[in-house]
């Protein structure tokens, strides 16, 4: 049944890209990234409005009338179903056809932190509300102010049915291939030598940009709902899709919808977004359809202006006008406001110090952590320490993808194409330079003191550039490796005269693709193993979360949907605690600790979301429990668990410091718990009270 539901999505989805290719005009091969975009600005808009359950059933009558009109239409007509299979649209149905059903009999499931902290998470919480995950009531203290781009995408794809963590993959998964469908999207039938090894290339390219040893644990490339792979594979296909767009003279706006997704997806990749939406703008603008620059320029700049409006409308509805409401509302309700420097004053004071001009304040204390991180992130492109992809450092990278513009310009076929694609490699690198600059920033100014020393997440911060940027490249290889026609026009007396010329790249172009896919392929069959990977991992790498969920699932079966349970996990690092508010939603698993505010520095305190409980005398002097110690008194405890509304204890991992510590507020000293009667204890006015249930599941 599930695997009907998610294929109802799929079926309408293929409904609505018929719509944009027979009615439309837009190649079949860039109709699904811009349908996916188009969907998801329309999801975000109604959700926002607080309308996305009846918004989602109006996009499904809307895409099933459509692909009744379309049978209606083009009934007995030889030409749609050559317009609607091209190598581009094949190879997307093809793989979403497949994973779909992959995914079904397998159904990995969510396993990493940030999965369980966000990703994931957002997407239960929207599906299981029908509502916004950022308008939720949750246990946590801070608003939940991701950018909704993705878990919609997912929620689409959830839409009929129960919730399920495979499905999310099958979205973002049809997310990546569409982007895969758009930079063949110009192929013709005839250029397959092409467009599969083509194929090949954009198959490894997850893989190819996040892996950098050999596995010896699960890779999860094709299985993760993080953001950072589709934001990159976005900003790259949007430029792609454009491309394809202009080669077949088919309606530019299809492109909008594109980049306002990429600006949808992180708030920190949104600059990704503005360079996708750059280059659009000036190859549009540079490079007229009939090669007169005066002639048609009104229109072009507008539609060059066009091109920022729509990453920059999502951008100021989402996280200047709706995060700026969630945050007050956040702080407010006794929540976390907002706990970092403004951007924009980041931005100024960081240019100020790189132009050797004196800064105050916040600013000046950060300076030196600032030309830290510069120099560390110099450091990581140049030197063999920076492990990032399966060819080393980042030069490595940088060259691999000027060695795939160079052969893009050596192959097109018109002087008008090299300029173009020489234009959209040299601005991408200059694009280049300020994005790292913005990470340094970023590191500097808003990331802790830690984050900046270790340079915290760096590898995904900045594969998200090299991955967009090598995905363009691509699109300007497939479009140079096509020919191209040119018009010249003049007078014979009083009769006007064109002469068109067809040039055709040289075929021995053709065979670096086959290089390039077959390079790719064996360097990622020497690091990545497939029993290690999306193509056979064993059905054991997810036994402890299946252990976790059905733990979680047995719990909440014996819980009321108002209680709010207090976790108790000795010897957490806060991964068990995150499960554990993934699992048991939509009951809500509390904070289990405190937040406080500085009332004269306004700095929040927050001391909880599980870890180790005990007397402040009994803190281990280190490992794990000393790093995450929250010391509290038996009273403060009790204070806490009454104060914060929690009805329920869930004692998940019990050790002698907590019995020690606590065992006084237990009717029954912990003996229940500690002899594995029970894992909940109900708060009464006697005490924690042992609530009796069978633990067989554990």
């Amino acid at each position: 049944m599930e695997l009907l539901c998610v294929l109802a999505a799929v079926a309408a989805l293929f409904c609505g890209c018929a719509v944009l290719t027979l009615k439309c005009r837009v190649p079949a091969s860039v109709a699904p990234l811009t349908a996916l975009s188009a969907i998801v600005a329309v999801l975000t808009l109604a959700a926002m409005a607080g309308v996305l359950y009846p918004a989602a059933w109006l996009l499904y009558l809307l895409c099933l009338a459509g692909g009744v009109w379309v049978a209606a239409s083009c009934r007995g007509s030889t030409g749609a179903a050559q317009r609607l299979f091209t190598p581009g649209s094949v190879l997307f149905w093809g793989m979403a056809l497949a994973f779909t059903v992959y995914f079904f009999v397998r159904q990995p499931m969510a396993t990493d932190f940030d999965e369980l902290s966000l990703w994931a998470t957002a997407v239960k919480i929207t599906k299981v509300n029908d509502s916004l995950y950022a308008t939720a009531e949750l246990g946590t203290p801070w608003a939940a102010t991701q950018n909704p781009g993705l878990p919609l995408l997912a929620y689409f794809f959830q839409f009929f049915g129960d919730y399920a963590d495979w499905k999310i993959y099958i979205g973002y998964d049809i997310l990546y291939f569409s982007v895969f469908a758009a930079v063949v999207g110009a192929v013709p039938r005839e250029k397959w030598r092409v467009a599969v090894p083509m194929a090949a290339v954009l198959w490894c390219v997850p893989f190819f940009f996040t892996n950098y040893n050999h596995t010896i644990y699960l890779t999860t490339t094709y299985m993760t709902s993080y953001g950072d792979v589709p934001a990159g594979l976005v900003f790259g296909g949007a430029v792609a899709a454009w491309l394809a767009l202009r080669q077949n003279s088919a309606p530019k706006w299809a492109v909008l919808p594109i980049l306002a997704l990429s600006a949808n997806i992180k708030a920190n990749t949104f600059v990704l977004a503005l360079v996708a939406a750059g280059l659009v703008a000036v190859d549009e603008w540079l490079f007229a359809d009939d090669g007169d620059f005066k002639a048609g320029l009104l229109p072009r700049t507008g539609f060059s202006l066009a091109c920022f409006a729509a990453p920059m409308a999502i951008y100021y509805l989402w996280n200047v006008r709706y995060v700026g409401w969630l945050v007050s509302r956040s702080a407010s309700d006794s929540g976390v406001g907002e706990t970092s420097a403004p951007l924009s004053a980041v931005v100024v004071n960081g240019m100020k110090i790189l132009l050797g001009q004196p800064v105050e304040g916040f600013y000046a204390e950060r300076e030196a952590q600032f030309r830290t991180a510069m120099a560390d992130m110099g450091h990581q492109f140049w030197t063999s320490d920076g492990k990032l992809s399966m060819i080393g450092q980042g030069r490595n990278v940088v060259a691999l993808i000027a060695i795939v513009f160079a052969v893009a310009i050596l192959a097109a076929a018109s002087r008008r194409l090299k300029a173009r694609i020489a234009v959209i490699g040299a601005l991408s690198g200059i694009c280049f330079l300020g994005y790292n600059l913005m990470l340094a920033l970023s590191y500097g100014f808003i990331f802790k003191t830690f984050q900046a020393e270790q340079l915290t997440d760096y590898n995904r911060y900045i594969y998200s550039y090299y991955i967009g940027w090598f995905i363009l490249a691509l699109g300007c290889l497939s479009v140079a490796l096509l020919p191209q026609i040119t018009v010249k026009g003049g007078a014979d007396g009083p009769t006007a005269v064109f002469a068109a010329t067809r040039r055709q790249p040289q075929a021995a172009f053709e065979l670096f693709v086959l290089v390039l896919a077959c390079g790719m392929l064996f360097r990622q069959g020497q690091l990545i193993l497939p029993q290690l990977s999306v193509l056979g991992f064993a059905d054991s790498e997810f036994t402890d979360r299946r252990a976790e969920r059905a733990e979680a699932e047995l719990v909440c079966s014996y819980l009321a949907p108002d209680d709010r349970v207090f976790y108790v996990g000795q010897g957490d690092n806060g991964e068990g605690w995150f499960s554990a508010v993934f699992d048991f939603y939509p009951i809500l698993v509390d904070y289990s600790g405190t937040v406080t505010t500085d009332p004269d520095t306004g700095e929040t305190k927050m001391i909880g979301g599980g870890g180790e409980l005990g007397l402040p005398e009994l803190q281990p002097a280190e490992g794990v429990k000393s790093t995450y110690y929250h010391a509290f008194t038996a009273q403060e405890l009790d204070s806490i668990v009454r104060g914060n509304g929690c009805t329920v204890l869930y004692i998940q991992t019990l050790d002698d410091i907590f019995v020690q510590s606590y065992a006084d507020l237990f009717t029954d000293k912990l003996a229940a718990a500690q002899s594995g009667e029970t894992l909940l204890y109900r708060v009464t006015d006697a005490g924690f009270a042992p609530m009796p249930m069978e633990v067989s599941a554990q």
